[in-house]
This record gives structure tokens, sequence and C-alpha cells, in this order.
């Protein structure tokens, strides 16, 4: 198994709509904000592709709920998104499916982009 930390891109297609989409495992911290109570933490994307992600975090999300996401690392993307799932990871920490909404077409593309130009890379390697 590849160490998620080193990068793997993953076709995945999904039974309900049958749509191949990029997942990419790698560790991009994260700044979760609550647009309710601006109260900020930390997290790492775990994976990402271009209509979710999957982020450990040592807060519990409910699900339902909605945040901004400020990646620190490349793509250097702000996206708001959706809570669908959470589980617990760790003791402190739980992995949280994210489901990406309100995601201008600038920010779509960098984000396919991104994922695209890692896949290359990750291909070449």
């Amino acid at each position: 198994m590849t160490d998620a930390r080193n990068g793997q891109i993953d076709a995945q297609v999904s039974d309900a709509d049958k749509r191949y989409g990029l997942r990419l495992r790698k560790y991009i911290d994260v700044v979760v904000e609550d647009p309710f109570s601006s109260m900020l933490f930390r997290g790492a994307v775990a994976d990402i592709s271009p209509t979710g992600m999957r982020i450990i975090a040592d807060q519990y999300l409910p699900v339902g709920s909605k945040y901004t996401f400020t990646m620190k690392r490349n793509p250097f993307l702000v996206l708001k998104g959706q809570v669908r799932w959470i589980r617990s990871f760790t003791n402190d920490t739980y992995q949280v499916g994210v489901l990406i909404v309100d995601a201008n077409d600038e920010d779509r593309k960098r984000l396919t982009n991104f994922l695209e130009l890692e896949r290359q890379r990750l291909g070449n390697a």
C-alpha cells in the first residue's frame, strides 16, 4: 500500500452516476473556519477530488454543517464544504468526509488542474 504522505491518485467510479474522478491522496495542511462562531482550527486534507475531500481533524464536525477550508499548501485554495460523514480516526482525531459546495469556476478549474498535474507527476515518478 502506498503511503498517503507520498501521494497517490485513484480513479474511482461511483455506482450512482458512473463518473470517473481523480482522487489525490496527499496531506495538505488546512485551516478550518466555522462561519457562525469564527472559530479556527487546524487539520489536514488526507485526500481530495474535484467534488470532495477527506479531512483529518481534532474537532468533531457535525454532519450537515458547513465550514470554510483554507489550504496552506498547493493548490492554496479556499473552499466551502459541507460535512457528509464523520468517523473516529485515532483517540483524539476524526476523519471527515466533505462535499465541496459554493466553489466558483476558477477554483474548480485550479483544483482540477492541480489534480491532473499531480496525476502526471506521480505517473512519471
